[in-house]
């Protein structure tokens, strides 16, 4: 059953008291999932990471009007922050995905429906006006993926997110598998299971795992079924960002699954300046893992990213208020960011370079 209490939305003023409010009405094993319990020293590390880069203030410049939109594969959207996929949404609000995606839409930016999420490409791409991305994984079953992909071509998808840094499930800790085993029951519900699940109940066991075996063949394949763009998410070190441009990428994302998969990954504050400097303005770089607030966003953009994805803020946002409350979260993320530029002088996204950050913080 989900927990409600009555929240006035516009008395929430940042992603950490959206957490607490959040954090109160989880159900308790879906919070010690999303809260990494037994295996947090990534997220931890992460948050870390963002905070410890300074900014530089800058006197005297015009900031009368400042502009937070940006282009991402060609599509200007109202703010540099994508919705990031997530499983499990359902637990704290019925319409899940479907309704972070209204959420995302009211904010005038986009977002990325989970191949393990709930609610299905259609009916997220029934409410996000082709402002959906939808994320895949390289399954067993590659006609799994064929068929998700065709799926969200037809709903008006317009970018592929592959997710590389998960080729074999984590062996969890003990917190973190007594949060998935009490959640077990649950997952097995029509309301919650996902979608590769559900659908596909016709396949084997073990259809929709990842494949250990996948390579970047697999990205040319994958790049063959359908004209969208290509991201790859999961992306920490250089070398990897050079193989996706040249295996056909439009672009990647540098992340470390935020936690949830390899323990002690680098930071993703710390891996993004090698990943601009090796493909520089051939593909799109993007960021995510550990975005807490506006001025995250405006170091990630500083250090040379062109947008970031966030998951877990909107996910409380979710919690908290449905659509209403991720618009609010993006909504005060995108209000912190214009707040840093001002202050550090830039009036639109493309002022912003690491002019911006204290010397030499940009040295991977």
């Amino acid at each position: 059953m989900i927990r409600t209490e009555s929240v006035d939305l516009a008395d929430l003023w940042d992603v950490e008291e959206f957490r607490v409010a959040a954090e109160r009405v989880m159900p308790e094993a879906y919070r010690e999932f999303v809260n990494n319990a037994g295996m947090e020293r990534t997220l931890h590390d992460d948050i870390a990471a963002w905070s410890s880069i300074h900014l530089r203030p800058r006197a005297l410049t015009d900031v009368g009007d400042v502009d937070t939109s940006v282009t991402v594969l060609g599509e200007r959207i109202s703010l540099p922050i994508i919705t990031a996929p997530f499983v499990g949404s359902t637990f704290v609000q019925p319409e899940g995905e479907v309704a972070t995606a209204r959420g995302a839409m009211a904010a005038g930016t986009i977002t990325t429906l989970s191949m393990t999420g709930a609610r299905t490409p259609e009916q997220v791409g029934a409410v996000a006006a082709g402002r959906y991305w939808q994320q895949v994984y390289c399954f067993r079953d590659r006609e799994v993926v064929r068929d998700v992909v065709e799926r969200a071509v037809a709903a008006g998808a317009s970018a592929l997110c592959l997710t590389v840094d998960l080729p074999v499930m984590p062996s969890f800790p003990r917190p973190m598998r007594e949060a998935m085993r009490a959640l077990e029951q649950q997952w097995r519900d029509d309301a919650h299971t996902m979608y590769v699940v559900r659908d596909y109940r016709d396949k084997p066991f073990g259809a929709t795992f990842p494949d250990p075996s996948a390579s970047w063949g697999d990205v040319e394949w994958l790049k063959g079924l359908s004209d969208l763009p290509l991201l790859l998410k999961g992306v920490i070190r250089p070398e990897d960002a050079i193989l996706a441009r040249d295996h056909g990428a439009a672009g990647v994302i540098v992340s470390n699954h935020a936690g949830q998969a390899l323990r002690s990954s680098q930071p993703v504050a710390h891996a993004l300046p090698a990943v601009i400097d090796a493909v520089g303005d051939d593909i799109e770089v993007y960021a995510d893992s550990g975005i807490r607030s506006g001025f995250d966003v405006l170091r990630a953009l500083g250090l040379g990213a062109r947008a970031v994805l966030v998951g877990r803020p909107a996910l409380w946002g979710l919690t908290v208020g449905a659509a209403a409350g991720v618009e609010r979260v993006l909504s005060i993320l995108r209000a912190e960011l214009a707040e840093g530029m001002a202050i550090t002088g830039a009036t639109s996204v493309s002022d912003i370079d690491d002019a911006i950050l204290e010397p030499g913080r940009r040295i991977p």
